[in-house]
């Protein structure tokens, strides 16, 4: 019986997957989560096989809950859910070591596949995305991938100024200083060249590192 941890924020979605995999015989959901932050604490918890995880999730987003679980739980085997099939946000996803990335907008049965293609020791990428990855092999870009020139903590606080925290707020939910944010806050505009919040939301959106 393979054990699968169900992560997206909506739960009409979250029950609507947890339906789809156990009628297979085979599978069976350990648990759910809402938010990045819950889907840490489950993984330790129930110790799945396969996260399910929708890359747009409050708290902590879905590619920093990824390099977090590949750094603490390596052997969990991860399948991004999107939305979206576009370069930048496959190319986080596999820069991050993605086991599988499957577009929302596809068959229901694609995520099955993709728990049993994970679980064997294979991948999965929906025919979209596997198109994009085979362009970006064909022509690879040059530039460092977004995700390379922020720390852990720069990624985390980005994606709180995305949400409209103010720094007061992200001190609060992240348990360090105002001070501290503000450092952060610095160093993603020296690193990504932005003037204001506004432009690092932008760039943030343009490269995949949030959602819209």
């Amino acid at each position: 019986m393979t054990s699968v941890l169900v992560a997206d924020d909506h739960g009409i979605v979250r029950e609507g997957l947890r339906r789809l995999l156990e009628a297979e015989g085979d599978l069976t959901v350990c648990g759910e989560a809402s938010d990045g932050r819950e889907v840490l604490e489950q993984v330790a918890e129930h110790h799945p096989q396969v996260v399910v995880l929708d890359i747009n999730m409050p708290k902590l987003g879905g590619l920093e809950t990824l390099e977090r679980l590949r750094s603490g739980h390596p052997d969990v085997k991860v399948i991004l859910l999107s939305v979206h099939g576009d370069s930048p946000f496959v190319r986080s996803a596999v820069s991050l070591g993605a086991d599988g990335y499957v577009l929302k907008n596809g068959r229901a049965s694609e995520v099955l596949s993709a728990v049993r293609a994970v679980v064997k020791g294979g991948s999965y990428f929906s025919p979209a995305v596997a198109r994009e990855i085979v362009e970006q092999v064909r022509a690879p870009k040059r530039a460092s991938e977004p995700f390379s020139l922020l720390s852990s903590r720069e990624r985390e606080v980005l994606h709180l100024i995305a949400d409209g925290l103010s720094a007061k707020e992200i001190a609060a939910q992240l348990e360090i200083s105002t001070k501290t944010v503000e450092a952060h806050r610095t160093s993603l505009m020296r690193k990504l060249g932005a003037r204001k919040a506004t432009e690092l939301v932008r760039y943030a959106l343009r490269h995949g590192l949030i959602e819209p």
